[in-house]
């Protein structure tokens, strides 16, 4: 017997070598994953941010350290893309309900409408628990979009509000009729500006076919740019002198104080053209005429530098710099993805690393939860890994 065993133990010393060769024998090299959705390659670190739950609590990337976050961006007047991923992730929360290192966020896109009061009740309505976040201040919204790399569609997002109609009478236009003068109004630009107290700035397009076909007023372009680029706008309208505004993405101002030095207002600027230089409004933003006094209005805290109001020129130099990002650069780094009719779903890794992205809304979920596994119970971390020769499509 002891002669037997003794003839075991070369067969049994070759089977081991053979197996501890090849991946996946007896818990094999977790390496070889091969993952469903694009990795980032090199994996990068995700920027933390905070934001606005719809309870009104802060959420903060960061306190999830250890876990593995899906991030999902989306908004709740979207049709379709939107309403695919949210169904998407109501299933994984469910289906991986006891993984107590998963969290799922979805960060709105459209902040103007998607109030933490908003979400609240359309995410009860749906019985959607996971944490839907926004901000009151609309640049952190940007800034996180930014830093994930993200095109907010806001055109395509304005046209599915059942209220687009609203900003002048286009509703009933008949296209082929008017053909002419509606190719007409397409290519006019019009572009408002802000300078806010601290002297940070911001321009934004507007959209001549969102205002009135006659006697279109520095109002009604006010109005109409805000709500196309999701910008808060707060306003009194007053008998005799029409409309104030008070306060822009956020952005108060106090309550006039005699006795106080911290008094500001929201004044007005338009374009002159032919200085190409802004002025001062002699009358209020109901009297000043588009196309007729200007193509183009600022709105500047009284107590900031008039100086740094941007102008349109500029403002064309940032987009065609923009509009030139070298699509065919394939660090994921600088990778650009479009939301609004598109959409876009993060990963990100237990070592807060950027890991992996899902794009549209056609993908599995047993495909994602395939990946989210593999992350939770049986990744050894991105910097362990050799992705190498992993497709990046």
């Amino acid at each position: 017997m002891l002669l037997g065993f003794m003839r075991m133990i070369p067969f049994a010393l070759t089977l081991i070598l053979i197996c501890s060769s090849m991946a996946g024998c007896i818990g094999g090299d977790n390496d070889e994953y091969d993952f469903n959705g694009i990795e980032y390659d090199p994996a990068s670190p995700a920027p933390d941010f905070t934001l606005i739950d719809q309870n009104g609590g802060s959420v903060t990337l960061s306190d999830f350290e250890d876990k593995v976050v899906v991030i999902a961006f989306t908004y709740t007047i979207c049709p379709d893309v939107c309403l695919a991923i949210e169904a998407n992730l109501n299933y994984i929360d469910d289906e991986m309900s006891d993984e107590d290192d998963l969290v799922i966020l979805s960060i709105t896109i459209d902040p103007a409408r998607d109030t933490p009061e908003h979400l609240l009740g359309w995410t009860n309505v749906r019985g959607y628990e996971w944490p839907h976040l926004t901000s009151y201040n609309h640049s952190e919204l940007q800034h996180v979009w930014d830093d994930y790399s993200l095109l907010v569609d806001n055109d395509h997002i304005n046209s599915d509000h059942s209220d687009h109609g609203a900003h002048g009478d286009h509703s009933g236009h008949d296209e082929h009729s008017d053909h002419d003068n509606h190719s007409e109004h397409s290519e006019m630009s019009h572009q408002v500006a802000v300078l806010f107290p601290d002297n940070t700035t911001a321009l934004y397009d507007g959209s001549h076919d969102m205002l009135p076909e006659e006697n279109a007023t520095g109002w009604n372009l006010t109005e109409s740019t805000m709500s196309m680029n999701n910008i808060s706008l707060n306003y009194s309208v007053h008998e005799t002198w029409g409309h104030s505004v008070s306060g822009i993405n956020g952005i108060d101002a106090p309550e006039w104080d005699a006795n106080s030095s911290d008094n500001w207002y929201w004044s007005l600027h338009i374009w002159n053209e032919s200085s190409e230089a802004w002025e001062s409004s002699n009358v209020g933003i109901d009297e000043v005429m588009i196309m007729q006094d200007t193509d183009h209005i600022a709105w500047a805290a009284s107590n900031a530098n008039l100086s740094m109001l941007p102008t349109p020129s500029e403002h064309e130099e940032e987009h065609d710099d923009h509009e030139g990002h070298d699509s065919d650069e394939h660090d994921m780094s600088d990778e650009l993805y479009e939301v609004g009719h598109n959409t876009v779903t993060f990963i990100i890794d237990k070592d807060g690393k950027k890991r992996l992205v899902f794009t549209g809304s056609t993908w599995s979920t047993a495909d994602f939860m395939e990946d989210l596994e593999h992350l939770l119970h049986n990744d050894s971390g991105a910097e362990h890994s050799d992705h190498s020769d992993h497709d990046h499509h």
